[in-house]
């Protein structure tokens, strides 16, 4: 469905280029890469691809890869409890306020808010960094701008300024909690004890290992489906594992390789 003009979207995606956003077209009234594209590994600030797309695709949502910035990206699921809101008024309480800041409302409800980050920092991705809050941090990580919208409900700007510069507070307390990811894999406990469901939690626990994500992604599927795993859980520990990535797969190309594992083992599907 057309719910938007065409130079509306194509004026939009420019004029976030123009202000050193890198952006790439998503399939319309979705969060999926448009066919035929890679994703946030194609988003660039270039007006003539920026004008190719979205003159061929007119209805196409904007996607912003997450970089030089970061995302909190803010939500409730009243199914688990989880109340980023409520996470981050806890947060300010121990730390600091954060700064006012761009902020986007969300087709879901949520809030992203977004962050500067100083030159040559680069921060983790973390899914369920704090409970209902999520960070978006990797180059490859991606999040939808105004007037994208996701099953007929639109993002829109709730506060439309420049970013705010990260905290340092903030900075300090993503590498504190993140520590664990500069452990070794090796851990000191008697090798007897150890058994291949060992190695499975410790993948979900830290994640892929860069080089190796595909492989261990498709590893860790086929030995969460061989122990009857229910395939709707294992792709939510899957996708758990990739947040937990230093480098995260991206979105499609997980679900390209789950998938493929599951309808070998059992003919589904992770939708």
């Amino acid at each position: 469905m057309r719910w938007k003009a065409m130079p509306v979207l194509l004026n939009d995606a420019m004029s976030y280029a123009k202000h050193g956003l890198q952006v790439f077209p998503l399939t319309p009234d979705s969060k999926v890469p448009l066919k035929g594209t890679q994703g946030s590994k194609e988003a660039t600030s270039n007006p003539d691809k920026i004008k190719q797309w979205w003159t061929n695709n007119s209805d196409c949502n904007i996607g912003v890869a997450t970089r030089g910035f970061i995302v909190l990206d803010v939500d409730v699921n009243h199914a688990d409890d989880a109340d980023g809101y409520h996470s981050l008024e806890v947060l300010e309480e121990a730390y600091n306020k954060l700064p006012e800041t761009l902020t986007v409302k969300t087709a879901s409800g949520g809030r992203h808010l977004y962050f500067k980050l100083p030159e040559g920092l680069e921060l983790p991705q973390k899914i369920a960094f704090l409970n209902g809050v999520d960070i978006k941090a990797n180059p490859n990580n991606y999040v939808l701008l105004p007037p994208s919208q996701v099953d007929g409900d639109a993002y829109t700007f709730e506060k439309k300024q420049p970013m705010a510069d990260m905290p340092e507070w903030l900075t300090g307390f993503i590498l504190k909690r993140n520590k664990i990811k500069k452990t070794s894999r090796v851990f000191s406990v008697n090798k007897r004890y150890r058994s291949h469901v060992t190695e499975l939690i410790e993948t979900l626990a830290l994640g892929f290992e860069t080089g190796r994500r595909n492989d261990t992604a498709a590893k860790i599927t086929g030995q969460l489906l061989a122990y009857g795993v229910d395939v709707r859980l294992a792709w939510q520990l899957v996708q758990y594992a990739n947040g937990n990535s230093n480098e995260s797969l991206l979105q499609n190309e997980l679900e390209r390789t789950f998938e493929s594992i599951a309808r070998r083992e059992l003919g589904a599907t992770c939708n």
